[in-house]
């Protein structure tokens, strides 16, 4: 019997994916406080520094800002931290200052509140860690993808760059950080998920059994050792991160094809024109719509599975009495208006009023991906100005997520021709740019190349383009060289071309 919705959403979604897409409100901070913090095994109950970013707390009643936190507080509860070697006064003018400066630097993506429970620092050592949840799992996934079979370069890497302090982010934080307590949160495995999640199984040589899981776990590793060779520890930090936001993605809107045989998997098509070719930007946008319309079909379908004993149990009409007083009728109406429809069963026509109702309480998955990459900056507007730059979007791509991309395809010493490139990007996270093999994948929707929903309209002119604008895209980040016959090598490490 199904006594709640979200509960009983929530554990289709951890079972299917390990991690709950159900938070809209989702930031890059969260991923990276989730992952950090199951990778580490520890966090800390750091209230006194969430108190000190956050002066102002907004008034939902009146809707206006109240100062909760003001300089008087913070010197009263934590005026040690402040006090000099010559003289116990405290200059406020001087601390407001810092106060500023360290929320613009450790609250940027406004994921601080009043305690370390409901926040999410920028992330640059281990202390900054937070019991914060938002996350929804997804740093529990993230932490098991990187060590399933055994730890690999992702996962060192990471725990390596959290256990120094010595950036600027971290001494922004330090004065506050000596009232902070660590606390263990235990496992990775174990931490968030109830149970362990399968599609992380390993073969008897410790390698990943889900293929597009295995080949993101591949790209981490590859982006961590570009990463560990040289460059700065907060931007490694930040492409890490924004490739873990990424890859998220890419898990979700694969594992319908994962799960069933003959599935649909939509492609990632990257508009390179800023949405200036109308045809172009269609079809991105069409193929984001694509990806939530293949969670929905696969998490219905686990609904269908998990009612139908019910169902030749005790028959539709008890399976709804069955429910919650409070969404019976919600879902009679969803039910009777499915129904209406000869070609649906009533199972069917049941899973879709359930489905329904349940993300009118917990918002669709898409909303999820949809946030998740605007603010990790691959998911663009779909149009430049009004409501459809708000609500709608397509995929882009900006130089720093170009980097990463590059960095997590191409090993360390072993460039690629262009070409070859372009078929890593599609075999390992389904982008396709606009090559003469993408036009039916592009037109269906589907990495398969076989009809999925309604067909897109896009011409190959606008195709060929968009391919062209990568190649120069790579070239302007110092990525790749181009030769006089025509070839483009793609590489991470550009001097070593100059012997080819």
């Amino acid at each position: 019997m199904i006594s709640d919705l979200k509960t009983f959403l929530n554990d289709i979604y951890d079972e299917e994916f390990g991690l709950l897409p159900t938070n809209t409100s989702i930031k890059p901070v969260h991923v990276a406080n989730g992952l950090g913090r199951a990778l580490v095994g520890r966090v800390y109950d750091s209230d006194a520094l969430a108190q000190f970013l956050r002066r102002s707390i907004l008034n939902q009643t009146k809707r206006v800002q109240e100062e909760r936190n003001p300089n008087s507080m913070i010197l009263e509860t934590y005026g040690d931290a402040f006090m000099g070697r010559e003289s116990q006064i405290v200059d406020r003018d001087a601390l407001s200052t810092l106060r500023n400066l360290a929320e613009g630097v450790l609250a940027t993506d406004k994921a601080v509140f009043g305690e370390a429970a409901r926040s999410s620092y920028t992330l640059s050592t281990e202390t900054l860690l937070t019991p914060d949840l938002s996350d929804q799992h997804c740093g529990t996934f993230l932490a098991g993808l990187l060590t399933a079979g055994r730890s690999g370069d992702a996962a060192t890497h990471i725990r390596a760059l959290l256990s120094t302090s010595d950036d600027p982010w971290s001494t922004l934080a330090m004065p506050m950080m000596q009232f902070a307590q660590p606390r263990a949160v235990g496992s990775a495995v174990t931490y968030g998920a109830a149970r362990p999640y399968a599609a992380l199984d390993t073969d008897s040589g410790g390698d990943l059994t889900s293929p597009t899981l295995a080949r993101l776990r591949v790209s981490f590793d590859r982006l961590a050792r570009f990463e560990r060779s040289g460059g700065s520890k907060l931007n490694s930090l930040r492409r890490m991160v924004m490739f873990s936001c990424f890859a998220i993605h890419v898990h979700l809107t694969a594992r319908f094809s994962e799960a069933f045989d003959g599935a649909p998997r939509p492609p990632v098509l990257i508009d390179m024109f800023d949405g200036s070719r109308a045809s172009l930007r269609n079809a991105s946008r069409a193929s984001l719509r694509a990806a939530g319309d293949v969670l929905e079909a696969l998490v219905s379908r686990r609904i269908r599975e998990r009612i139908s004993g019910q169902v030749d149990e005790i028959g539709v009409e008890q399976m709804i009495l069955n429910l919650p007083e409070k969404v019976q009728v919600r879902v009679r109406q969803g039910f009777e208006a499915y129904r209406d429809d000869d070609q649906v069963s009533d199972m069917e026509a049941l899973s879709e009023a359930l489905w329904q109702v349940a993300t009118e309480e917990r918002s669709h998955p898409v909303g999820f991906l949809t946030e998740l990459g605007r603010r990790a900056g691959y998911l663009t507007p779909w149009a430049v100005t009004g409501r459809g730059g708000r609500l709608q979007k397509r995929y882009g791509i900006t130089t720093e997520f170009l980097e990463t991309l590059v960095a997590a395809t191409v090993e360390p010493g072993q460039p690629l021709d262009f070409p070859e490139f372009l078929d890593e990007l599609r075999t390992n996270y389904g982008i396709v740019a606009g090559q003469r093999s993408d036009d039916q994948i592009v037109r269906c929707n589907n990495l398969a190349a076989k009809p999925f929903g309604t067909p897109t309209s896009v011409t190959e002119e606008d195709l060929r383009l968009n391919v062209e604008a990568l190649r120069r895209a790579v070239l302007e980040a110092g990525y790749a060289k181009a030769y006089a016959d025509g070839q483009t090598v793609i590489t991470t490490d550009p001097e070593s071309l100059a012997v080819l």
